[in-house]
């Protein structure tokens, strides 16, 4: 491995590892007990870019820079999970406990390949996840960039969508929207490797669409959001 490629190893890790600051902005406060019955209950499973700026993600208070902020609302809500600063997959595989929930939403990998897991452990950890949480759909999204090494993200990405094809999960690349070419785009991230509040918008409402599609293809009804 060449000394540039080392370094931008490290800087993956290190900013991974880091806790981030507070956005300014409300947080909100999910509650799946008073939701409506028709609501889609949505587990989800991931490290910092899932966490962010959560005040209490275990108890549903999720702060803007977090996509689950973004992705939840009436139709849609948090029913449980699991979110670390710094979390592997197999740490994920080895915290997660069953939740009731009618979609598991994955977005994870990242802190893998800063450590070195190998993509083969990768997908054993993902595949423990799904089995151990078991809900009936399960989405799998793309990281966002690693700009100081954007290679890794790609590479992470097309093992990510292998999986969900041959798993039968569906695959959604949600960080589309916060990319210029392979890095993010201007004010889409805050540090090279972790989304702000715009760029956890972005992402979470391309989770919330494929959230419902995901209910819809497996014959279910969208719930609708007004009521």
């Amino acid at each position: 491995m060449t000394d540039v490629r080392m370094a931008a190893l490290v800087l993956a890790v290190v900013a991974a590892l880091l806790p981030g600051s507070c956005a300014d902005g409300p947080e909100t406060v999910v509650d799946a007990g008073t939701a409506a019955p028709d609501a889609v209950r949505l587990a989800v499973v991931g490290d910092s870019i899932t966490e962010a700026d959560s005040p209490d993600f275990d108890g549903g208070r999720l702060g803007p820079e977090s996509w689950v902020h973004h992705a939840v609302g009436d139709d849609v809500v948090l029913a449980g999970g699991w979110a670390r600063w710094g979390a592997t997959t197999a740490q994920m595989a080895a915290a997660v406990e069953p939740v009731e929930a009618d979609v598991l939403v994955v977005l994870a990998g990242t802190n893998d390949v800063g450590s070195g897991e190998p993509a083969a452990g990768t997908r054993e950890n993902l595949r423990r996840i799904a089995d151990v949480v078991g809900a009936p759909r399960v989405v799998l999204s793309a990281v966002p960039p690693i700009d100081a090494a954007p290679d890794l993200a790609t590479d992470l990405n097309a093992e990510l969508e292998d999986l969900a094809a041959d798993e039968g999960w569906q695959w959604v690349d949600a960080p589309a929207g916060v990319r210029d070419g392979d890095r993010f785009a201007d004010g889409m991230a805050s540090d090279g490797l972790h989304p702000t509040a715009a760029g956890a918008r972005v992402i979470g409402e391309a989770v919330r669409e494929a959230v419902l599609k995901a209910v819809l293809d497996a014959g279910g009804q969208a719930p609708d959001a007004g009521g």
